[in-house]
Parts: structure tokens; sequence; C-alpha cells
């Protein structure tokens, strides 16, 4: 442990930061653990954020530095309240280094605004993801920055460090702002692999173009010390007979999801087929239940919540294979230019991996025990026969249903169409309800009219010394 002082060399400003539960946020600190350093970190405090078990990084913590900012991350408005609330807190600060990651961006706009007022400072900014593309390779056009005085203020600066370069229009894409400045002003880059550097910058300048890849790392998710992995026990209540595969993560049915390995298993006819076990570890269960809902093997698929960051490091070593994915990216990038940030944890367990890449992607370069082509059927089934092999359960005369492909299109069609007519009987029970309740509505504003006459009335107003002597009576 490292022993703490007053004051460190070194800020780390992150939005979201343990112990809450966002993944940039749990990258960063184990970037700091690895560098084992003590530093000073600038975050926002969420009142009703999902929160981790994630003591440990408080041993490398010196202070931690609070904005309260209420709106939401990443617009405008929340860009300049995250910047005017941290310059209030560390502006007068002095550090050697500062450090930002882009999700949140509002991270790296308030390092360039320390930057400015600090111009000693070594900025490293860290890309975790592309910010200006969404996953299916589209622009992100629907925010504007529209700040004349915010704007000629940057236009100065860039014209102070390169008259060459492009100045900014007003109103502009703060996605597109974003990137440009911090191409420009930080004194490193950290991309996570060299497709997502190369997507990032290939719409730019040849000057942008050798300013980012003169300032380049390329610096994939860390991992850490097999010491992490034990910190907490986690009983996974495995059967050892069984090969059990798990995967840890995010569900996205169109981009990220299981269909060739779902495909592959169903139309595999082998003896000891059964052995294999799914645990999938995902919030978004109620829509795979429904994916898996007709097929014949989907009491094997373990659908389990989320586990706490440590609790999940220690599950990953009881399993005998974990399961990697690649965001399905074909048709939107030339190529795929993100890599999973669990494959980093996965590399610490211990156990063997399958990674299911896109062609050409950073995934599909790593070493797995077992690969094969994301969408690719055919490869799938080879991968689950060399395991069952490799794990004792050989079948020579096992083979595989060729008419599956047109079985699944039939049940997902009808899964579809279920959930359609499902959709639609809501929906007019909804409208009926609707009706019901208009009419109530109707009733209950005549009676409160009938009312209103009645209490107006003559006979209302004379009849009133009677009702005070029924009331005296009882």
């Amino acid at each position: 442990m490292i022993s703490p002082k007053e004051n460190v060399d070194t800020l780390v400003i992150s939005y979201k930061f343990p112990p809450s539960n966002d993944i940039n946020g749990i990258v960063l600190a184990k970037r700091i653990i690895n560098n084992n350093s003590l530093v000073d970190v600038l975050l926002n405090k969420v009142e009703d954020d999902e929160y981790i078990n994630f003591d440990e990084i408080d041993n490398y913590i010196n202070n931690r530095f609070y904005t309260s900012v209420d709106f939401i991350r990443d617009t405008v408005d929340g860009i300049f309240e995250f910047n005017k609330q941290g310059l209030e807190i560390i502006g007068n600060k002095e550090y050697e280094k500062i450090y930002s990651s882009s999700w949140a961006m509002s991270n790296h706009f308030l390092a360039l605004e320390y930057k400015f007022k600090h111009p000693d400072v070594f900025w490293t900014a860290e890309f975790s993801d592309p910010l200006s593309r969404d996953m299916n390779g589209e622009f992100k056009d629907y925010r504007k920055l529209d700040n004349k005085e915010y704007i000629d203020k940057i236009n100065s600066k860039i014209k102070e460090r390169d008259s060459n370069l492009k100045l900014l229009e007003n109103p502009s894409n703060h996605f597109y702002i974003v990137e440009y400045l911090t191409y420009i002003f930080a004194d490193k880059l950290v991309f996570t692999n060299f497709n997502q550097k190369e997507m990032m910058t290939e719409l730019y300048d040849e000057n942008i173009k050798e300013i980012v890849e003169n300032k380049t790392e390329i610096s994939q998710h860390p991992t850490l010390e097999k010491k992490y992995y034990h910190l907490v026990e986690k009983e996974c209540n495995l059967n050892s007979d069984d090969i059990n595969i798990a995967y840890f993560g995010n569900f996205y049915y169109v981009k990220r999801h299981f269909e060739a390995l779902f495909y592959a298993y169903e139309s595999l006819n082998h003896e000891f087929k059964n052995k294999i076990k799914f645990h999938i570890f995902i919030n978004e269960d109620d829509l795979l239940k429904i994916v898996i809902d007709d097929l014949t093997f989907k009491e094997n698929i373990i659908i389990q919540k989320p586990l706490d960051y440590f609790e999940f490091l220690n599950a990953t070593t009881q399993f005998d294979i974990l399961l990697v994915n690649d965001a399905i990216t074909e048709g939107g990038f030339k190529v795929n230019p993100y890599i999973p940030s669990k494959l980093s944890d996965y590399r610490g367990s211990g156990r063997n991996i399958w990674s299911m890449y896109e062609n050409g992607s950073q995934l599909s370069k790593e070493d797995a025990k077992y690969k094969s082509p994301v969408n690719d059927f055919n490869k799938t089934r080879e991968v689950l026969i060399n395991i069952l092999k490799d794990y004792g359960y050989d079948d020579e005369n096992c083979s595989f249903n060729n008419y599956y492909l047109e079985k699944r299109i039939t049940d997902l069609n009808q899964l579809i169409e279920r959930e359609f007519k499902a959709k639609n009987r809501s929906n007019r029970k909804l409208s009926n309800l609707k009706r019901e309740n208009k009419k109530l509505k109707k009733k209950v504003e005549k009676i409160e009219n009938e009312k209103e006459e009645l209490i107006s009335s003559n006979s209302w107003r004379i009849t009133k010394p009677l009702r005070s002597i029924r009331k005296i009576k009882k």
C-alpha cells in the first residue's frame, strides 16, 4: 500500500469512477492500480447511481474532489457545468500531470480548460471508444455546441498553437469538437487498439493525422495482478462434470449476440452434448429469455445477474472457458474499431478463452484457446466439437442437422409474431382502459355538476336547519 501524502502530482478526471459501476471508471481505476501511484481524482457525485464494491482503489486515492452536475451527461449544458464546477475545485491546484478518458467526453473538455490555465501540465487523454460515430458507423450530428464566445476563445488558442490548423465553426458538433481539440492540445493520446486510432482519424486532414501519430500510445485495457482475483470469494456452484462456459457483460441483440453459437449448438448431435453449460451474466435478461424460448437446449443456458467487480474476477477463475464476442460493425466500418474490455479481465483468470470475432478486428488478432468468426456457425460447430474432445468427451459419430437454419428462422419468425400479437393485445387493452377511463371521467364530471347544482339550490339552503337537527339527534 502506498503511503498517503497531502500533495500528489497527478489528477485523474473521470466523470464516473468507482464505486460507481461504470466500465470506463473501472478501467481508469485499474490503470491507477497498475501504475502503483497515488493520485487525486475529480468525479461527479450522483445520488441514484449504481454502486459496486471497489474499496481496493482507495489505497491509491489521495483526494476525491466531487462535482454535483445534475444535467444529462455530455449534453452541452452538462459539459459547461462540469467545467465550471471542476475549475472552481481544482483551478488553482498545480499538477504536473492530468489524465482524462473520453467517456464521459466532459472529462476531455475539463482537462482542456485546465491545460489552458496551466500550460506546463502534461495532459494524457485516453479514447476508450470512438466519439463522433456510433456503433453503426453513423456520425452523431444530433448535438451542437452553439456558443460564439467559447468558440472564439478556442479558435484563438488554435491559432496560437498552429496557424495552419482548421478553425472551428459556430455552431459545431461537439462530438467532433472534443476529438479535434484533444488531438491538438493533449500531450499524449491513448487508444485501445490500432483500428480505433485509424478510424477516428481517417476523416481529418494530414496535419491532424501527423499530430496524432507523433503522440499516440496503443494501450489495451489493463489486467490486474492475480491477487485481485481472490480478494472476494464467489461461490458459483458449478458441476465439475460439466464444461462450464461463462459470458460476462452487456447483451445487445442487434450488435452483440449469440445466434451463431445457439445455431451451432442446437444443430449438434453428440452423445455428450449436454455436458456443455452456458452461464450468462447480464442485466438485459428478459430479451435473452425470449430469444432462447424455443431452443431445445435452453435448460443448458443459465442466466444470472451481473456480479460486483471483484466477485466477477473471482468467478472467472472457476469456469472452464470464458466467452468474449465482438460487437458486430460490418457495414458501418471498414474494420471493427472496438475491443471488448472484459478480455483484459479474462486474461488474468488463468482460464481458457473463446473469442468470437469479426474478421480484421483487434479481437481476431488476440491469442485465445478457441476462436471463431462471430457469425460463422460452421466454425462455431468445429469449436464445440473441439471443446468436447479437449475435455474428454469424444463422439466419433457426432453429426449436425443441416436443416437447422430454416428451423431457426421459422422459430424466430414465430417468436416475432407472438410478441407482435402480445403487443397488439396490450395496446387494445390499453385503448379499452383509456376509453373506460374517459367514460368514468365524464360520469364523475356529471355527478360533480349535479352536486354543485344541488348545493347551490334554494331547497338545499332551506333544508339546512333540518339537516342540522338530524345530526344532533344522531
